[in-house]
């Protein structure tokens, strides 16, 4: 049987074995929405083969998951500020 070896300790172990990451990123959620903040999950799918994925990686020093995730985070802030302008000018020349 083979088993897990992430530290020396058995009680280690079993508590890397067992860490729940979806249950980090809820109470992180939670936190933020809770400090004010606008909370967008963003899936870093098919990032990874563009020439900004690469240059981040180089730039920020991030590792491949941290850089496509970045690169999604940036495009949902554009997405976000091109939709305020739009609607800016929508609220200042009503028709």
């Amino acid at each position: 049987m083979k088993t897990r070896k992430f530290t020396r300790s058995k009680s280690g172990n079993r508590k890397v074995s067992r860490f729940d990451k979806r249950q980090l990123l809820i109470h992180g959620v939670i936190k933020t929405l809770r400090l004010g903040f606008n909370v967008v999950l963003v899936n870093p799918k098919g990032t990874t083969n563009s020439e900004d994925h690469n240059s981040i990686l180089r730039k920020k020093g991030f590792d491949r998951h941290a850089a496509s995730a970045y690169l999604r985070g940036l495009e949902v802030i554009k997405k976000a500020n091109s939709y305020v302008k739009m609607s800016q000018t929508f609220i200042s020349n009503p028709r």
